[in-house]
């Protein structure tokens, strides 16, 4: 009996120390996020953008579809908008 109380504890002692490390990790990871987005934040909402649209590609991919195609549209409408800002200054130039 004394043995199986003690294996218990050293199990729970085990599990709450596996606990720890993991919380120690998250944390770390998320200031290695903020490191990274405050030095390069346009590739840091790249990865962000990837992640997300590859978790949701495993998990939902209906979802992955509609935000593909949202991501897709948003992407041409930029482009459209700034050849024509483009256009216009060269209009204006000479």
């Amino acid at each position: 009996m004394v043995k199986k109380l003690l294996a218990f504890l050293t199990l729970c002692m085990a599990l709450a120390l596996a606990r720890t490390l993991l919380m120690v990790l998250a944390v770390v990871l998320l200031l290695a996020l903020v490191h990274a987005f405050v030095t390069r934040p346009r590739e840091t909402l790249v990865f962000l953008g990837t992640l997300i649209l590859s978790s949701l590609a495993v998990a939902q991919p209906l979802a992955f579809i509609v935000g593909a195609v949202v991501i897709a549209v948003a992407l041409i409408v930029i482009r459209r908008k700034r050849r024509k800002r483009h256009e216009r200054r060269l209009c204006t130039d000479s």
